[in-house]
């Protein structure tokens, strides 16, 4: 006979929330525990249906959807689609959630720059070429070309240190008499082509290089067409890794240079830095390697607001190269580079700073939101003690070197400035109680991009950043300055000004770098139609006020800031824009900088609607 059972769970279960047998005789629970078991739930149970948390807070959704639009760009990447915001809107219908009640060419034009932005830093048009037209047999190159590449690929792996320092006896045969289907490991494969390409694309326009060129892209694509590159960890494979990702900028985009970098890193962890079992030599040559992926990792990690690869308990556990260990003379060091003592010094320092960013990344995006201050602290007292011993080495050695060489260390100088300056900028423009502190460093970031862009060399220099943070640590500062320059012109024209200058340096800078990555050409657009765009404001401030267009009668809901006409300027640029009237929005813009935000523009809007904390 056949046991009859309940419909719900018994209300011991129930009430407790764990299974339940649902025997109508007594269920196993209650009678293993001997409880009386009573069933008095009947018919249809109508449970809460869970509901959007966007409905359940317009306020909060509109303003993330519309303080954070380009925090799509990691969203794409990492599938989370970004809190409050529909996927399917444009960043149009985004910012008109955020002043719902106005409708306005100033705020179109600002939701097109923004979904280009996007679209352009997202982009995978440069990946994409390196994978067109793929061969399933390598093209051959003559003795003369192939020795050439390999004699580069020698001197790099002497100059960059990694794990290999030479090319293996057996495989530098092979490449050199064009035998590449015979070379049994891929990661050397991808490191000769990419040098390669490197080494090719320095050369001077001509038919016979844009052949070569485009013979050795897919080459290496070919070459990189091994599964076993990316989840078989050995030294040789992190290596290719590390050298496609930094020498062969013409077809690499920010994520896949970071998703490169970052399978580095795991590999690196995986083949151990510090083991027991490794003896004392690798061990130190794997410590080294560490900090320089730490610097890379912890680089992308803020550029891209993703999480780092690296722990920062690592770098405690770590121990950080010695000046001793850092001066080693290298062989065949050409007078054109910087004595041991400059170089030293400066890499020192590198590393130093890559322990901070790693700090400054858990106060922007991690548990650490309560230390801000602390961390703006450390690394305030970081850079007087790096610029007082970088410019005393520097003031030593500069007189005995080449003009080559004296611009190598002018250059590291002002990278080291870059770094920090970066680095203050996302503080104060992520925090609440230091964003009207963003200003002046973004000012003076900006002040220095002129020099900058004379002095980044297009070769590989010993202390060049990343392509990607010459081209995104200024765009922070350049959001914060449109920012302002919209909301707070008529309060104070002499610092609108002084934002004007500025920001008109920016889309200089980045036609100087167009050279190098088309993504900067694109950047070049953008950023100058947006300089257009404050002149604009800036210039009309003694013009009359051209008639404001209609407001919709559409209600506001009571939960959003009231909109007002001082939010944009080019509407009627001749009223007063009073912070101290608008709603403050601080409570919501904390939420801003979350783990897939993405400083730029995202800066602009923490000047729309703030409640009188500033200082103009």
């Amino acid at each position: 006979m056949s046991e009859s059972y309940a419909q719900y769970s018994c209300d011991n279960c129930h009430s407790r929330k764990i299974g339940c047998s649902r025997h109508l005789a007594g269920c196993r629970r209650c009678t293993s525990e001997g409880r009386a078991c009573a069933y008095s739930r009947s018919g249809v149970i109508h449970r809460t249906r869970r509901r959007n948390r966007a409905n359940q807070d317009v306020t909060r959704s509109a303003l993330y959807s519309s303080n954070t639009t380009p925090q799509s760009i990691s969203d794409q990447a990492t599938g989370r689609p970004c809190e409050g915001a529909d996927n399917t809107e444009s960043a149009y219908d985004r910012l008109q959630q955020m002043i719902p009640s106005r409708s306005h060419q100033s705020v179109r034009v600002i939701a097109e720059l923004l979904e280009e932005y996007t679209e352009a830093w997202q982009g995978s048009e440069a990946f994409d070429k390196l994978s067109k037209a793929p061969i399933a047999e390598f093209f051959v190159f003559s003795e003369p070309h192939t020795r050439c590449w390999l004699d580069n690929l020698n001197l790099i792996l002497e100059k960059e240190e990694l794990l290999i320092f030479t090319i293996p006896p057996e495989f530098y045969a092979q490449l050199a008499s064009s035998r590449p289907q015979e070379v049994q490991d891929r990661s050397w494969l991808v490191m000769f082509y990419s040098v390669a390409i490197y080494v090719e694309h320095s050369k001077a326009q001509n038919t016979h290089r844009v052949a070569t060129l485009s013979k050795l892209r897919r080459n290496l694509w070919l070459a990189f067409n091994d599964v076993r590159l990316l989840i078989e960890p050995s030294p040789a494979r992190v290596q290719a890794l590390i050298i496609l990702a930094t020498y062969v900028e013409e077809f690499m985009t920010p994520c896949v240079c970071w998703s490169l970098i970052t399978k580095a890193c795991t590999m690196l962890q995986a083949l151990g830095v510090v083991h027991w079992r490794l003896d004392t030599a690798t061990s130190d040559v794997r410590a080294m390697l560490f900090w320089r992926l730490n610097m890379l990792d912890k680089a992308l990690a803020l550029i891209l607001c993703r999480a780092p690869a690296f722990h920062r308990e690592m770098a405690s556990q770590i121990a950080m190269p010695t000046l001793n260990r850092l001066m080693q003379c290298r062989p065949k060091r050409t007078k054109d580079y910087p004595p041991a003592l400059f170089e030293a010094h400066y890499l020192h320092q590198m590393h130093l700073v890559s322990s901070i960013m790693a700090d400054v990344w858990h106060a922007l995006y991690g548990q650490d939101t309560e230390k801000v201050l602390e961390v703006k602290g450390r690394l305030e007292a970081w850079y007087q003690q790096a610029k007082e011993v970088i410019d005393a080495a520097a003031l030593v050695e500069r007189p005995l070197l080449t003009a080559k060489g004296a611009a190598a260390v002018d250059l590291g100088r002002q990278t080291l400035r870059f770094q920090y300056l970066s680095l203050i900028v996302l503080l104060t423009v992520s925090s609440r109680q230091l964003r009207s502190q963003s200003t002046e460093p973004s000012r003076e970031m900006l002040n220095l991009l002129p020099a900058l862009g004379d002095a980044i060399p297009d070769h590989k220099g010993p202390y060049a950043c990343l392509l990607w943070q010459y081209l995104h640590c200024p765009l922070a500062a350049f959001g914060a300055l449109w920012g302002e320059l919209v909301i707070k012109t008529t309060v104070n024209p002499e610092q609108s000004l002084k934002s004007m200058e500025a920001i008109a340096h920016l889309p200089l800078y980045l036609g100087k770098l167009g050279s190098r990555h088309a993504l900067a050409a694109r950047l070049q657009s953008i950023t100058a139609r947006i300089v257009e765009q404050a002149r604009m404001i800036v210039n009309s401030q003694d013009a009359p006020a051209p008639v404001a267009l209609p407001v919709q009668d559409e209600p506001t809901d009571p939960g959003l800031p009231a909109p007002a006409t001082e939010i944009l300027p080019v509407v009627a640029p001749n009223e007063s824009l009073d912070p101290t009237q608008m709603q403050s929005v601080d409570d919501f813009l904390d939420d801003r900088f979350l783990m897939q935000g993405d400083p730029f523009f995202g800066t602009t809007f923490d000047w729309f609607a703030w409640g009188g904390n500033a200082e103009v």
